[in-house]
């Protein structure tokens, strides 16, 4: 569905010095250099697959998104989606992919109600009505949208908008979307919503998904291959849960003690990672977890008890500093 092959992005930027100096210089001579805002990098992605592709901000992640869809043009290398070559923006390709940023998520003039903009998608796509408006009613329920999708799009939340936005960017039924930080500034609830609502479309369509995203229960929750890039350049390309045996081989055992067990010195069962409000939560190695279950369990008088894997950003701070090293 998607082939990426050595594909580079690079930026020529004037540069000059500070001061009245550097700007009188500037008009004589410009300096330049290159940035490196993509390095290298090389995938393929299925149909159907969610794809979590992230990283930390200028690491390459909203440029790779852009040549995919068609906006930048890369420096180098080979892109094919679904036979096209994005960059050549023929209107067949743009018709089966959508573009969807947390930051901007409607484009449509603010005094237009959401159903005015669904509508513009209709007239711009030159979509069938009957079938629009069978997909429309799967949509807003979908999204939940329809106790506001009258109102101006200027009176609507941030997570209304994007929910809208969502909204708009499916109705024509594409084939592949890119995802760049889609619940960026929502609460837990819209953020479970816009999520929610990515499984159902990909499980009913089979279409492709490409996240990226800084919340990691987005990612953990959507997706089972993540593609981790840093600097340009891709640190990891495979499935979570061998990432996370891999680079993190440890669980974490909550647990709640009676009154009655509160001197016991918990570190002789693993390394304490928390003590609070009465519960407790020790590292322990994967291979030991459930012997220390069964001591724990034996030893003491447990209200309640979990096994955990460690938090997901620990894992990729992990992998970080095992690039660094």
């Amino acid at each position: 569905m998607i082939y990426v092959d050595d594909v580079k992005k690079t930026y020529v930027v004037p540069v000059r010095e500070s001061g009245i100096k550097g700007a009188l210089s500037s008009f004589i001579k410009r300096d330049k250099k290159e940035i490196a805002a993509v390095k290298t990098i090389s995938f393929e992605i299925s149909k159907g697959e969610i794809v979590g592709f992230i990283g930390s901000n200028g690491a390459g992640k909203s440029t790779t998104l852009k040549m995919l869809s068609g906006i930048l043009h890369p420096s180098d290398g080979a892109i094919s989606v679904m036979g096209h070559t994005p960059y050549k923006r023929a209107p067949e390709y743009l018709k089966k992919i959508a573009l969807i940023r947390g930051s901007k998520p409607l484009f449509a003039p603010a005094d237009l109600t959401a159903l005015d903009a669904l509508q513009m998608q209709r007239i711009i796509y030159d979509l069938d009505y009957k079938s629009f408006t069978k997909d429309l009613n799967r949509i807003v329920d979908w999204l939940g949208i329809e106790p506001y999708y009258k109102k101006p799009l200027r009176t609507l939340s941030l997570g209304e908008r994007m929910r809208c936005g969502l909204a708009c960017s499916i109705v024509y039924n594409p084939e592949v979307l890119f995802l760049d930080e889609p619940t960026i500034g929502l609460d837990i609830n819209a953020q479970s919503r816009i999520r929610h609502f990515l499984n159902e479309y990909n499980r009913e369509t089979n279409a492709t998904i490409i996240l990226t995203s800084h919340y990691m229960e987005d990612v953990t929750q959507l997706c089972e291959r993540i593609m981790v890039i840093d600097q340009g350049k891709l640190l990891f390309d495979g499935n979570i849960d061998y990432l996370i045996e891999s680079l993190t081989p440890y669980k974490l055992i909550v647990f709640t003690p009676d009154h009655g067990s509160t001197h016991i010195p918990w570190d002789r069962y693993g390394v304490v990672e928390h003590e609070m409000n009465g519960r407790i939560t020790i590292r322990v190695a994967n291979h030991q977890v459930p012997a220390i279950t069964g001591r724990l369990l034996s030893d003491c008088s447990i209200l309640g008890l979990t096994v955990e894997n460690p938090p997901f950003e620990s894992t990729i701070e992990q992998l970080y500093k095992a690039e660094v090293v």
